[in-house]
């Protein structure tokens, strides 16, 4: 089995470093992940510009790009073989609600997924590196002995482990709940009249509605959201029938 594994944190962020761990128990490990911090970065690639790509060791690449570049380099270049699965993470921050569209870990799982790799995107709720994510490694390589055999199905799901869970007995599969958004811009005036704005700290919260990912992590419970790619709005498509 061979898994690639990527994420939006960048190649040296401890997530990464404690999943690839854990993964290797299951078979061929290979990382191309970013140089640095691109979270937020959705599913941004970089086209008709070059990407720097360092090769770190027979199986781990350093990508100076977005986590979509990571794992297209990973399918496309002639790098690596092809992949049974991919798994993007473990993320610092949940992914919830309305946050997978923004989401570089989700979007590079996302990509994947597009092109045929069943995929996992996985986050948690520590906020920096100094969070335990040896215990969320854990916890996310059980879930992935339980779809290790699914490899001949195509599937994008998005886990959202807690900081309290201890194992991966209490999960709940769940739809997306509604993510709320206060953002703020810190502004500083240049001395040459322009202006620097810096999106960062807003507060976050959600609609509260039952039975959601948000409302089952609020609970203690590991997540498990399965995405489909189809944006179609169906509803407002049959009043047109």
């Amino acid at each position: 089995m061979r898994i690639l594994i990527s994420n939006d944190d960048g190649l040296k962020f401890p997530g990464l470093l404690r999943l690839r761990e854990r993964l290797e128990a299951f078979g061929e490990t290979w990382v191309f992940a970013p140089a640095e911090e691109k979270s937020a970065t959705s599913m941004a690639l970089s086209i008709h510009t070059d990407v720097p790509v360092i090769r770190l060791d027979e199986r781990t690449y350093e990508v100076d790009a977005f986590p979509v570049d990571c794992v297209n380099v990973a399918l496309h270049s002639g790098l690596a073989p092809q992949f049974d699965f991919c798994v993007s993470g473990i993320n610092k921050g949940v992914n919830m609600g309305q946050d997978i569209w923004y989401s570089g870990t989700v979007g590079a799982a996302r990509h994947t997924f597009i092109h045929g790799v069943p995929s996992f995107a996985v986050s948690c709720g520590y906020l920096d590196a100094s969070g335990d994510f040896a215990k969320v490694a854990d916890i996310f390589a059980e879930i992935f002995a339980r779809f290790s055999a699914d490899a001949d199905q195509n599937f994008l799901l998005n886990v959202n482990i807690p900081m309290t869970a201890e194992d991966a007995g209490d999960i709940k599969w769940a739809k997306l709940g509604r993510r709320i958004y206060r953002d703020n811009y810190r502004r500083e005036q240049q001395d040459d009249g322009s202006m620097l704005l810096n999106l960062g700290g807003s507060v976050l919260s959600h609609g509260g509605e039952a039975e959601t990912d948000f409302y089952w992590y609020d609970r203690g419970c590991t997540v498990i959201t399965p995405l489909s790619i189809d944006a179609t709005d169906h509803a407002k498509l049959k009043e047109h029938d």
